[in-house]
């Protein structure tokens, strides 16, 4: 299924999410895209959003569309160069590991090279009773982003169309390092 396709049949905001990437495509052609809208829960309400990812010859698009309380929409993109690209990884679930060449999940982790975030908690002993100030820990991670795909929840097609964005992302960034 070719991109625009994609996002028509997700029906979340098609025409905004067209628009959005046109623009940030500036005239490329998408050789392969992934598109899934979730749901999630905050503070008692439940909203969708869509996770996009777009390769072209010489970049990565990220967009996140995120549906509003008013009805409105907000959408942020990333444009990343492949040369800039960290690690692509992905992970694949066989049920039928000895006779199935089809994987029934897919997992793609993509370092974006970008930036990073940080999670800092106050550090803790194993003691119930300490009182002690232990100062703090942090965490760092890639700004990554992150598809997991399944046969049962989203389709052949979709697996198929997965399993490819992962062999051309890999080619490119292959390419371009």
């Amino acid at each position: 299924m070719n991109t625009w396709d994609r996002i028509n049949r997700t029906g979340f905001f098609p025409q905004l999410v067209t628009a959005s990437l046109k623009r940030a495509l500036g005239g490329q052609t998408p050789r392969a895209t992934l598109c899934q809208v979730d749901a999630a829960f905050d503070q008692g309400s439940v909203f969708r959003h869509l996770s996009l990812a777009t390769l072209t010859d010489s970049v990565l698009i990220h967009m996140h569309v995120d549906e509003l309380e008013d009805g409105g929409a907000s959408v942020g993109t990333g444009i990343f160069p492949l040369s800039r690209l960290g690690t692509v990884s992905s992970i694949e679930v066989y049920r039928e590991a000895m006779t199935s060449m089809f994987p029934a999940e897919l997992t793609i982790s993509v370092d974006l090279g970008a930036m990073r975030r940080s999670e800092v908690e106050p550090a803790q002993c194993g003691d119930p009773s300490c009182t002690a100030e232990h100062g703090y820990t942090v965490a760092s991670f890639p700004d990554d982003l992150n598809f997991r795909i399944s046969v049962d929840a989203d389709g052949v097609d979709a697996m198929t169309e997965a399993r490819q964005f992962v062999d051309l992302l890999s080619s490119a960034t292959r390419d371009h390092h």
